[in-house]
């Protein structure tokens, strides 16, 4: 097994490294925009001669897959975002499958690996990897014309194991090209378990009782919200998912996708009613940590470390947050008799079910030799699944429903695991499937001037549906 990893300082880490190992419980690192890695990880503790069903490919002791083909001795390399604990997990969940088909992985990872495929994609493709983890389906469409298609029968198979929308996302012309093999929890909530009890506070299960909850905390002296979206030229992303979440509950998932997809304009009244519930929350004097005036110029990733003691009461942040909490403290506990712990952010409407925001990442195949299907297909199966959340230890969550919750090493991961497995439907990050320009651009820049109170609600989405590409 090979495995090269490049650690470089980015902007913002897409889905970055859910890496170090919990006191107590576990943690998670750099999610939808930290540039952190930590070391964890390990192997992956079962191997042998049992065969492993991975979707029409599955591997044998033998060296061979159920399609016939012989891999024993070939070498299948996939490049990456992910690095250090992440790659560890990556390589150690591949053990096995190395064990029974002969075959070897060879992995890099780099925060660099979104460029270096386009380059490589550009160039005609003989530098393109066998596979690669795309962080945005957005990057899937780019590439489109360089992606082999998924075989049909492991498309039958993925439908069944993964939220049919997540098989949707990796279609491009009616063709899968996708693979769902990681899960970014996005619809969570921080808090301190001290502080409720203290409180007799109890976790809200609507978002009615959510902001009656913020409420209460202001009368206890508790400033109710953490939030910061400060993350370098990054800054305004965290401000993003917190309008995608409340876009998904407030106006449901049809909806959700039409915005997302430009079938109603960005200024639409049902966004700005979304992004009125977000000021709503943010804007009165005493919600916030620092006021209105501070969250821009409060980084994400120290936002949410005074609910260690108590300086706020709530924290609305993806599950890489946890290792935050862990690299502030190395001591911190997790679980509901912890420092910190999560919940569910409440729906507003029930109708929309438990609907769930999401990130994470797709494998896509650069040829088709039957050493990269036989790992594509081992890449959508549960069994990857599990021994990769047994290798990582923490920061893992799969798609695959059909992934065995004990695997996770730690009650944390376990937590959100089952979360997950409850979530339906689940949407994708918005501003990930936007164009780049929108999403990764004016999103953020004209909601950050917003959040400063530099132009108003309306030119903020007047001017993000006027850069909106023409064609």
């Amino acid at each position: 097994m090979t495995r090269t990893i490049k650690l470089r300082r980015g902007l913002f880490a897409g889905t970055a490294a859910l890496a170090l190992v919990l006191a107590a419980c576990g943690s998670d690192n750099s999610g939808s925009s930290s540039s952190a890695t930590t070391a964890a990880g390990g192997a992956a503790t079962t191997a042998g001669a049992a065969t492993t069903a991975a979707g029409g490919a599955a591997t044998t002791a033998a060296g061979g897959t159920s399609t016939g083909a012989d891999i024993k001795g070939k070498t299948v390399k996939i490049l990456g975002t992910e690095v250090a604990g992440e790659a560890d997990g990556i390589t150690g969940a591949f053990k096995p499958w190395e064990q029974q088909t002969g075959a070897k992985l060879n992995y890099t990872g780099t925060r660099d690996a979104e460029t270096q495929v386009r380059t490589a994609a550009q160039a005609g493709g003989s530098a393109l990897p066998d596979i690669f983890f795309a962080p945005q389906p957005g990057l899937i469409k780019d590439l489109a014309k360089s992606i082999t298609p998924v075989p049909a029968d492991l498309v039958t198979k993925m439908k069944t194991d993964n939220d049919p929308f997540l098989v949707t996302l990796g279609t491009v012309n009616n063709q899968v090209l996708g693979v769902p093999v990681k899960a970014d929890l996005k619809s969570l909530v921080w808090y301190s378990p001290k502080v409720f009890k203290q409180h007799n506070y109890q976790i809200p299960q609507t978002w009615d009782e959510m902001v009656k909850l913020g409420d209460q905390m202001k009368k206890d002296g508790i400033t109710p919200w953490c939030v910061g979206i400060e993350s370098g030229d990054a800054t305004g992303w965290p401000m993003t998912d917190w309008i995608e979440d409340v876009m998904l509950r407030l106006n449901g998932p049809d909806v959700y996708d039409k915005w997302v997809n430009h079938q109603i304009p960005f200024n639409d009244p049902q966004v700005k009613a979304a992004a009125q519930m977000v000021a709503d929350i943010w804007f009165p004097d005493g919600n916030v940590v620092g006021g209105r005036q501070a969250i821009a110029s409060t980084a994400f990733a120290n936002a949410g470390l005074p609910i260690l003691d108590g300086g706020c009461g709530m924290y609305r942040m993806s599950n890489f947050y946890g290792s935050n909490f862990t690299q502030s403290n190395p001591n911190t506990t997790f679980g509901q008799d912890g420092d910190v712990n999560v919940f569910y952010l409440p729906t507003i409407n029930d109708k929309f079910g438990k609907v769930t925001l999401t990130a994470g990442l797709y494998a896509v195949a650069f040829n088709n030799k039957p050493e990269t299907m036989a790992a594509l297909a081992y890449l959508e199966s549960a069994d990857y699944a599990n021994n990769r959340a047994k290798a990582q230890t923490s920061g893992f969550l799969s798609p695959n429903k059909n992934i065995d919750v004990n695997s996770y090493g730690n009650p944390l991961d376990k937590q959100l695991a089952t979360i997950l497995k409850n979530a339906t439907p689940v949407r994708f990050d918005g501003s990930d499937a936007m164009p780049a320009a929108v999403g990764a651009g004016t999103f953020w820049k004209e909601g950050t001037n917003w959040v400063n109170g530099t132009e108003s609600l309306d030119t903020f989405l007047n001017n993000v549906e006027a850069s909106w590409p023409k064609s």
